[in-house]
């Protein structure tokens, strides 16, 4: 081997090719190092945005499925509807036995619970016996909690702590 160096030249040159000085080796191996610190930091950044991005979506897509296996009783919020469509829909809770409870206030009684009791104090339903719900409706049209097909009634839901509805009011305009 060869040695040809000339001044401020810190190739040393073989047969064939150049090679760098053991400095320069050094100095290429310490840029390297903390290029791949800065890709790997990067990575970990980006990771991190993705991972933020990721659960927000997966929140939204929560709530929406929530508020879509609610939505056949979520629709009566704010929904005015006529008595025949309350009594349908008390029917049909009754009769599949779900955990909702109806409130329906008429012009000529105060609220009466259906399928369950709704205790608005504590803001949760109950079909204890001491508790005072109806478990059909009345069919008698001089009774006080009658509920006349073709009167309208504004609806409202109640939501529990966890987000479900646990009542549907339906007050008599």
């Amino acid at each position: 081997m060869r040695k040809i160096k000339k001044q401020g030249e810190s190739f040393c040159r073989a047969k064939e090719g150049y090679f760098l000085s053991t400095a320069t080796r050094a100095l290429i191996i310490g840029v390297a190092v903390i290029v791949v610190c800065i890709v790997c930091s990067l990575a970990l950044y980006m990771s991190k945005q993705g991972k933020a991005a990721i659960n927000t979506g997966t929140n939204q897509y929560n709530k929406m499925l929530e508020d879509y296996q609610d939505l056949n009783k979520a629709m009566y919020d704010g929904l005015e509807v006529s008595g025949s469509e309350v009594t349908t829909l008390i029917s049909k809770l009754i009769s599949l036995k779900e955990y909702t409870s109806v409130r329906v206030k008429t012009k000529a009684s105060d609220f009466v619970c259906y399928n369950y009791f709704y205790d608005e104090a504590t803001n949760t339903i109950s079909n204890a016996d001491n508790k005072q719900y109806l478990n059909g409706l009345q069919e008698a049209k001089g009774a006080d909690n009658y509920i006349n097909p073709q009167a309208d009634f504004l609806g409202s839901v109640k939501k529990n702590a966890n987000g479900i509805i646990i009542c549907i009011d339906f007050i008599q305009q």
